[in-house]
């Protein structure tokens, strides 16, 4: 396969126009095409045919070696119709573009060295050696300062904190620590079960508290007023009359019952049915006691 086609197969794998070959490369389209199709007679010499193929190959990613070498196992040179240094000079104006590659090295031909007069070489060695060992001396010197300025930071800082540490010890030795004094805790009454009331005036009284839920009918002075209610855990029921009381409990467990400022506690068990008269003997001075059946 000829270089030209092994690149236009490369390009065109890649999906590369030869404007963009050309964009990236600087070489105008008609010199890509030209080595695509094989016409290296139109380029000036063959050091910028080579030249075009070696970046060409570089686009594509080809080996621009392998190429270079194929080219000239392949291409002969020929006569051009203008002289090759007037045609390189005319693309690199033109261009801005110079092939790098290709081109002979040029070799300097090197004056004649004087003799070396060995006194001046032992004088200037004495020399340079003194000086080195100015240098050395200098270094030395600069880093045993260095070092004495940090010794001395560091022995002063632990000075300062030794000094604060002592008269900080020292003052809290002649602080004169005292345990504090227990605080007298205030004394909490417990709470009766509910106030007694102080009786003073012409009315009788009658308080009840539920301790569980108990339906609880209250009778005043000979039936002339009655209270029924469902009396809760926690609640409390206020009654007062001129003469007497007439309770029944339903729940005779769960009611405690205060008369006059005086407890009376509870009447019966829990389920019992009670019926009482406040104050005992108002009527016949009797207690009727029921089961939960309503059994007497």
């Amino acid at each position: 396969m000829s270089i030209g086609s092994e690149l236009k197969k490369a390009r065109e794998s890649k999906k590369i126009t030869l404007d963009a070959v050309s964009k990236r490369t600087k070489i105008p389209s008609k010199y890509l095409e030209a080595i695509e199709e094989g016409h290296f007679e139109l380029f000036p010499s063959h050091t910028y045919a080579k030249g075009f193929i070696r970046a060409y190959a570089k686009v594509v990613g080809l080996d621009p070696t392998v190429l270079t070498r194929q080219f000239n196992a392949e291409v002969q040179p020929v006569e051009m119709r203008l002289e090759p240094k007037n045609a390189e000079a005319e693309l690199e104006k033109n261009l801005g573009w110079r092939p790098t590659l290709d081109r002979p090295p040029v070799f300097k031909k090197m004056e004649e060295e004087p003799p070396l007069d060995l006194e001046m070489v032992q004088e200037s060695t004495r020399h340079d050696s003194s000086v080195m060992r100015q240098r050395s001396f200098a270094l030395r010197r600069g880093k045993w300062a260095e070092w004495a300025a940090k010794a001395g930071i560091s022995f002063l800082a632990l000075a300062l904190v030794g000094t604060a540490a002592y008269y900080g010890i020292r003052g809290l030795s002649r602080i004169k620590w005292s345990e504090p004094k227990p605080q007298a805790q205030p004394e909490v009454a417990e709470a009766p079960a509910y106030q007694p009331v102080s009786v003073a005036d012409k009315y009788q009284h009658l308080i009840l508290k539920g301790l569980d839920k108990s339906w609880v009918q209250v009778t005043m002075d000979n039936a002339q007023s009655t209270s029924e209610v469902d009396l809760d855990q926690g609640e409390t029921k206020t009654y007062k009359a001129l003469k007497s009381f007439k309770v029944k409990v339903g729940n005779a467990g769960g009611v405690q019952i205060q008369f006059n400022g005086q407890a009376l506690g509870i009447l019966g068990a829990t389920g019992q049915v009670v019926e009482i008269e406040l104050p005992p003997g108002s009527d016949d001075g009797t207690e009727t006691v029921q089961d939960a059946n309503g059994n007497s």
